[in-house]
């Protein structure tokens, strides 16, 4: 069942409602407590393995000193991220849509669209257990005691905890905090360290030998259904096309046949109609002839000044014959359109619109060449791309990569299945390597994600509290040990007060600008 943003946004209301009065109701029991809707289940047994991995003391007080740099590299990567998608936000926000909807808030496995419900639990757990029990480790190397361990409940387990004791790491109003403030820079480091150390073992693994055993299939699939097509409720992008292995030969199927056969890992679909060859045009520029026509955002040309226009080579011969300031009739299967052309680097003339390729137009239905082999390579490119290939890491799940999936990037699964193959050393494997495939992208991004989230600096996330001993072990060097304080309280606050309130902004900055849709 799809349930609409404000639907979500109900059910999510009413279950932490029930959540609230079930926690309230076992508060008493023996090692269960509550707060609100969050359930917590303590145990002390298992902290005796926590003293037999802190076993090597040195190494990981060694380990954690020279990853800290880490941490704080990240904390500045997440916050100025964080702060560019409120300077976009704010210059223009976009309408309310799938990234802004209640139930892709919160990045829980299934309930979020993007991250899919077996490899995101999986990915999620071994994130967890990875960060609570580093954190673990490292307290009993500094000498801190462990009261707990346990698991935190929404509705379904949502995380685990290893529970220090605070006033021991600390202090309290009473006693000084017995962890000096570089043991507990260590201890609330280890966390983070232990999911950027496991996210970029995953990740070497994916886009290293995972993704160099897959080879691309020629196949036709679906890249677009217009909404008044007869067919859009039964077909959907990424759907494959049965039988034909380019667009020139499932033209010829179309046009004997009338009809094409198309599937994915949950249906199968025969769309019919008159099919037409074109150039799939995917952007308008703004200030374009394109947009002074009112062409739409998304359409295929199918003739110019009643030539046809086939393919993106019959395309590119037309317009380099045009000169600036000549009137074209351009025929599309959204109108037909006059358009004066602008001026050209070259001298030829200039429609103003992003160009995809060749496809094959079908009562609606829009079908391309999926260019596996480019996939494969602009994924093999991310590792060596830098900033730039880190920042298209991020953004995968919810946008994709080159153009490629528009709906995001959630693994080797769908119709992804059909589109490659095992080769080399996984061909033995046959379809497992895409269970390993997605196994690594999701234990690997899921890490690497909630490493930066709790490098924020804000209190209670890891960030907050290493950034407060930080700051105030510098500042102890330039002022007295009371102002300092003093200075440290403000400068976290005005840190914390900056996070949050940009977090706040980020979700509800579209409904701001544009209303809540009805």
């Amino acid at each position: 069942m799809d349930f609409s943003s404000e639907q979500w946004l109900i059910l999510i209301v009413l279950a932490l409602g029930l959540l609230s009065l079930l926690g309230t109701a076992l508060g008493g029991e023996r090692g269960i407590s509550s707060w609100g809707p969050v359930i917590f289940v303590r145990t002390t047994k298992g902290l005796g393995l926590l003293d037999r991995l802190a076993g090597a003391r040195r190494l990981w007080r060694l380990t954690t000193t020279l990853c800290m740099p880490l941490v704080l590299a990240g904390m500045i990567y997440f916050l100025l991220l964080l702060l560019l998608m409120v300077y976009v936000m704010w210059r223009a926000p976009p309408e309310p849509g799938s990234y802004s909807s209640p139930r892709n808030v919160l990045l829980i496995p299934g309930v979020n669209q993007y991250i899919p419900l077996i490899w995101g639990w999986i990915a999620l757990c071994v994130t967890i257990v990875v960060h609570e029990l580093s954190h673990g480790i490292l307290c009993r190397v500094e000498g801190i005691r462990v009261k707990s361990m346990g698991l935190v409940f929404l509705l379904f387990p949502i995380g685990a905890f290893v529970e220090p004791d605070d006033s021991e790491l600390f202090g309290d109003e009473k006693n000084p905090p017995k962890a000096t403030r570089h043991a507990r820079m260590r201890i609330l480091s280890a966390g983070v360290i232990a999911n950027f150390v496991v996210a970029a073992l995953a990740l070497s693994l994916f886009f290293g030998p995972v993704i160099s055993a897959l080879s691309p299939v020629d196949r036709v699939i679906v890249v677009d259904v217009e909404h008044e097509s007869r067919f859009a409720g039964d077909v959907r992008a990424g759907m494959v096309a049965s039988g034909a292995s380019s667009i020139e030969e499932l033209y010829r199927i179309a046009s004997e046949r009338r009809s094409v056969e198309l599937f994915d890992d949950t249906s199968r679909k025969a769309i019919s109609g008159e099919p037409v060859l074109g150039v799939l045009v995917v952007d308008i520029f703004e200030g374009s002839p394109a947009e002074d026509a009112g062409m739409p955002e998304r359409f295929v040309i199918t003739e110019i000044n009643e030539t046809r226009i086939e393919s993106l080579e019959s395309f590119r011969d037309y317009m380099n014959s045009t000169s600036p300031g000549q009137v074209l009739r351009i025929n599309t299967t959204g109108g037909s359109y006059s358009v004066r052309l602008a001026p050209k680097g070259d001298g030829t003339g200039m429609i103003g619109v992003a160009i995809s390729g060749t496809a094959l137009y079908l009562d609606g239905v829009i079908l391309q060449e999926f260019q596996a082999e480019r996939f494969l390579a602009l994924m093999r490119s991310i590792p060596s791309s830098g900033l730039r290939g880190f920042n298209t890491l991020m953004g995968l799940p919810f946008t994709g990569i080159g153009g490629f999936t528009s709906d995001g990037f959630q693994g080797f699964s769908g119709a992804m299945l059909y589109l490659f193959e095992p080769a080399g050393w996984a061909e033995p494997l046959g379809g497992k390597i895409f269970w390993i495939a997605n196994l690594l992208l999701w234990i690997g991004w899921i890490n690497m994600y909630a490493g930066l989230f709790n490098c924020l600096p804000t209190i209670p996330l890891d960030g907050g509290h290493i950034v407060r001993d930080l700051i105030q072990t510098l500042l102890d060097r330039v002022m007295s040990e009371r102002s300092a304080e003093r200075f440290t309280r403000g400068i976290v606050a005005a840190l914390s007060w900056l996070v949050i309130s940009s977090l706040i902004f980020t979700v509800l900055g579209p409904y701001l600008a544009h209303g809540i849709p009805l």
